[in-house]
């Protein structure tokens, strides 16, 4: 491989990185003009009118059907609010008078033991109060960091859909004006290359949405067997939260079994703790083997490198890894890079 090379393999991670990051909105909005260009084809085709029409008429469409799907989902959970705010009232009642209990209860304890023995509990108290302290700390940091990045997400999101419009009418420029950065004689191969990695992003998607309803299944039934209020809504929740490695299943579903624990309910416990282990482990194994048959890659090779991905850049390594993989896979596959290693 030649210096040259390895410039434009350095430049092309540089560039992924920025996609990835900082180019985010404008990346899935391309995504996203992509997965609809062959609807917008299709319309252009039968209604017999030229394609910026039909460019509009999907875009239209597709806002359309996403704010009204946003809002019945925010109807839905604003229903689901009330019943949750209502529970939650009584359970902090609930919990408040089993701490008032469990507080005298100590006191009359400690009271009846020797001087030594009260210091050492005293301490222990003390240090688990710090820690709840610190806790609820960092649980009201948590939440004003998250309200803070409110404003950040609405003007992402505005960005983004004004690059979705220019890019599904501009769409056929801009891949023009893509090709023409390269040699005449290379546009065949960088159109295949173009078309590999379209596959293998649908491929992508595809896996993605077929793992979450498989853990949302999974979840669900767990839930429903263990007779889990709102096992529905709590289950959409935990498939949200189960793609984000930060948070994970863990983040909801142990808070609930140590609450159901504190409550002396061992069953529903150590049933949360089971469902929690089984999501995990079916995450690990099938994830890489759906990934990796739906994008091209083997399971191993997609498995590494969304570890290092998450392990170099973090989150959107996670994804940015099995990217890097397509891209030079594809690339070598065209032979637009050849890696002939010689003793």
């Amino acid at each position: 491989m030649s210096l040259q090379h390895l410039i434009y393999i350095g430049l092309g991670l540089l560039l992924i990185y920025g996609l990835f990051t900082v180019g985010l909105p404008f990346l899935l909005a391309l995504f996203l003009v992509v997965l609809l260009e062959p609807l917008v084809q299709i319309l252009a085709k039968k209604l017999k009118i030229n394609r910026p029409i039909s460019a509009i008429i999907v875009s239209f469409t597709f806002t359309f059907v996403f704010f009204l799907s946003f809002f019945l989902v925010i109807l839905q959970a604003s229903k689901e609010a009330v019943g949750l705010s209502v529970f939650l009232v009584k359970l902090i009642k609930r919990m408040a008078a089993n701490i008032e209990v469990f507080i005298n209860n100590a006191e009359v304890f400690i009271q009846s033991l020797t001087p030594e023995y009260q210091a050492g509990i005293s301490q222990v108290l003390e240090a688990s109060v710090n820690t709840l302290q610190g806790f609820f700390a960092s649980l009201a940091e948590f939440s004003i960091n998250i309200a803070a990045t409110i404003p950040n997400f609405f003007l992402e999101t505005l960005i983004f859909f004004i690059a979705f419009y220019i890019i599904s009418f501009k769409l056929p420029d801009l891949k023009k004006g893509f090709l023409s950065l390269f040699d005449e004689s290379t546009h065949t191969k960088v159109e295949k290359l173009m078309n590999t990695l379209y596959r293998a992003v649908i491929g992508f998607i595809g896996a993605q949405i077929v793992i979450s309803i498989l853990i949302f299944i999974i979840t669900t039934v767990g839930l429903s067997i263990l007779k889990i209020r709102y096992a529905i809504a709590t289950a959409l929740l935990i498939t949200i939260v189960d793609i984000l490695p930060i948070l994970g299943t863990g983040s909801v579903l142990i808070p609930m079994s140590i609450y159901h624990f504190i409550l002396g309910d061992s069953f529903t416990s150590i049933g949360l703790l089971i469902l929690y282990g089984t999501l995990v482990v079916f995450r690990r194994i099938v994830e890489p083997k759906i990934l990796g048959d739906a994008i091209g890659i083997g399971a191993f090779s997609t498995l590494v490198s969304m570890y290092l991905g998450f392990k170099f850049v973090g989150f959107i390594g996670i994804f940015m890894g099995p990217a890097v993989i397509i891209i030079f896979k594809a690339l070598l596959n065209e032979e637009i890079i050849k890696i002939n290693i010689k003793f």
